[in-house]
């Protein structure tokens, strides 16, 4: 049930909801309504939000059915009168658009439409021949093309001068690493002992990851640790290719001075596996100087990551190019790349500012100081010994 309620002013009527009933009775809202008008020529009514089961619609078509015989009546009358005035002036209009066809004069075309476009084009446009047509499209093609050639260029010279960095920091940190050469009196195990040896490096469970630094200080410390209370240790290498197993394999053999048995593949990478010698000797120095240490060698992971990274770009770049460029040439003998020098200076200027900022940054994240963050959050990643 509905129940009406007048407002301070008197031009307001707010209804209160009391039931959950679906737009029923009506009878009183309706009263306030007539009461309001005697005051005011517009009733506004409020309907709270949130009540279940209303239809604001439903509720005001409801309530026109209250209205006096009188006030339906006037606005029955002014419906139509509306209507009459409608049908009147679309009378009048076609009236006058049959009449203009009559004389002969050209009706505009409406605006904004495709017949405007054509009626225009066909006043003040200039008539285009298909050849002329497939010469326009061939010249755009052309100069868009030259245009991505000269933006890949850019890349090119942007990547030349970060390869050109990445190179002098890996020179610079390498000239640190000093590796020991082979030593000619080592130990000679017979072919008998490394099978034997072998077997028994395969089924040790214990072994020592070489992670993404690779061979540093505290990787032949491991392996004397390890050789204090067994004469074999095995390494698990996570490298790909076999070369550089094998020369990451010559190069602990002859740091740490131990007797390369075998490098076998295995499910979690290649296994390598060192025999201690009979002579074996703990050094003093667990710890060779002469390689680099545990955040250096992180470095030069990053930085030989990056020198590839960029070697590989680089070659794609200058195929693409030289690509495009014998395209252009297919397709126009004249083509000469000063015709394309000029074009789009400010565009390219503005994009050369941005990656000049963005090598900038790069810049800054390879300088030694900015290292030590990287390689403290990278330190967790590395493999742990087991």
């Amino acid at each position: 049930m509905l129940v009406p309620k007048l407002s301070h002013n008197g031009n307001r009527i707010q209804t209160c909801i009391l039931s959950q009933r679906r737009n029923r009775n009506h009878q009183g809202l309706a009263a306030a309504i007539l009461k309001l008008w005697e005051k005011s020529l517009i009733a506004k009514i409020a309907v709270k939000r949130g009540i279940q089961n209303t239809n604001n619609k439903l509720m005001s078509d409801e309530i026109k059915d209250f209205l006096p015989s009188s006030v339906a009546a006037t606005l029955a009358e002014r419906r139509e009168l509306t209507k009459d005035i409608q049908d009147v002036e679309e009378k009048v209009r076609i009236r006058d658009i049959e009449a203009t066809q009559l004389v002969g004069e050209k009706v505009p075309a409406e605006a904004g439409t495709l017949a405007e476009f054509y009626e225009a084009q066909a006043r003040w446009g200039k008539e285009i021949t298909p050849d002329h047509r497939e010469k326009m499209i061939e010249e755009a093609s052309r100069i868009a093309s030259a245009r991505v050639v000269k933006r890949i260029q850019h890349k090119l010279d942007l990547s030349q001068s970060k390869f050109d960095r990445a190179e002098k920091l890996l020179s610079k940190i390498e000239a640190s690493m000093i590796p020991n050469g082979p030593d000619y009196d080592q130990e000679v195990i017979s072919e008998e002992e490394r099978i034997m040896f072998r077997k028994v490096g395969l089924k040790m469970k214990s072994y020592l990851p070489l992670g993404i630094r690779g061979v540093f200080d505290g990787v032949i410390e491991n392996m004397h640790l390890h050789w204090k209370h067994r004469e074999l240790v095995k390494l698990i290498s996570k490298q790909k290719s076999l070369a550089f197993v094998e020369d990451t394999a010559r190069l602990l053999e002859y740091e740490s001075g131990g007797v390369l048995v075998a490098i076998e593949k295995v499910p979690k990478g290649f296994a390598l596996i060192y025999y201690r010698g009979k002579n074996y000797q703990r050094p003093i120095s667990l710890r060779p100087r002469n390689l680099l240490t545990k955040a250096k060698a992180l470095k030069r992971s990053i930085a030989m990551q990056r020198h590839e990274a960029l070697s590989q770009h680089i070659s794609e770049l200058e195929k693409t190019i030289e690509q495009m460029q014998n395209e252009l040439t297919a397709k126009n003998p004249s083509y000469n790349e000063s015709e394309w020098e000029n074009d789009d200076d400010d565009e390219d200027d503005e994009d050369g500012e941005e990656e000049k900022d963005d090598a900038e940054d790069d810049e800054s994240d390879w300088d030694e100081a900015d290292g030590e963050s990287t390689i403290s959050s990278l330190e967790e990643a590395d493999y742990p010994l087991r």
